[in-house]
């Protein structure tokens, strides 16, 4: 099946380009209690990743104001997500812990490793396949907004009291530096990725398929669509050869959204297992 490359990609590689100015961005979190020589904690795993931005949020520009009230707001921009990041990751590490746990749950661990992986090195979200951590994303994405509401309304703040003291080229500049990081948000708001899976036919060779979080396939503007209901995933690929014009593959997602499997409307069988 054919791939393609959402259009907001190259501008968003152009905007996270733009690296943090003054403090780098800390990507560290709360400590999981204490862990094993040898074992991994939450604060070393988001330190790890530091460079990462996690979807729905904004790194500052390089060479931003440094106007005393701006960089206080971005310390309490950047303290919020990644305290919202830090519990996202740890919702993540308790059930992956759980389903490791004898009887240890193949499919579920499957699924949270790649929902850890993909968090911790493209700072996506989880799959929404994944009804386990609907909850803990949808907690980490309200963060997100409310920190971005914060920063915004303090550029807001420093707009107005820049013009008011008639530092009007400074006022400008922090305008347009706002500009620019509404923009990525704006970005963020579009359809976007949400997993990547090995689709297969009966015993066929099988095809990689990309599902957009606007119930997209392989592409944000594709004719094919998937909608998930409970733990029932419904695809259809729009084709005139099937019964209705489109095949339908009606599966069960496995727990934290690790694989699928079901049947089309003439009972062949239909199976899906998630890639990084």
């Amino acid at each position: 099946m054919k791939h393609s490359v959402p259009r907001v990609l190259p501008i968003l590689i152009l905007l996270l380009a733009c690296g943090p100015v003054g403090r780098a961005q800390d990507r560290r979190g709360p400590t999981l209690g204490k862990n094993p020589p040898g074992n991994k904690t939450l604060e070393n795993l988001l330190e790890e990743h530091a460079e990462v931005t996690p979807q729905g949020t904004v790194t500052r520009p390089h060479g931003g104001s440094t106007d005393p009230a701006i960089n206080a707001a971005w310390e309490r921009y950047d303290t919020a997500v990644l305290a919202a990041s830090a519990r996202l990751l740890e919702r993540i590490e308790e059930d992956l812990q759980r389903a490791t746990r004898p009887p240890s749950d193949a499919g579920a661990t499957a699924g949270l490793e790649v929902a850890k992986k993909a968090f911790l090195d493209q700072g996506c979200l989880p799959t929404l396949l994944d009804t386990g951590l609907r909850a803990p994303r949808r907690d980490a994405e309200a963060a997100y907004r409310d920190a971005a509401l914060a920063l915004q309304h303090q550029y807001e703040n420093a707009v107005t009291n820049l013009r008011t003291t008639a530092h009007k080229e400074e006022a400008d500049a922090l305008v347009q530096e706002w500009s620019l990081l509404q923009n990525s948000l704006e970005l963020a708001k579009e359809p976007q990725l949400d997993s990547t899976w090995k689709h297969s036919i009966t015993d066929g060779p099988s095809a990689k398929i990309m599902l957009y979080s606007n119930g997209t396939i392989n592409s944000p503007e594709g004719p094919d669509t998937w909608r998930l209901t409970g733990t029932t995933l419904v695809i259809r690929w729009q084709n005139p050869d099937a019964p209705g014009g489109a095949w339908v593959d009606t599966c069960e997602v496995s727990d934290h959204g690790g694989a699928y499997s079901g049947t089309n409307q003439l009972g062949t069988r239909i199976s899906g297992t998630r890639v990084p």
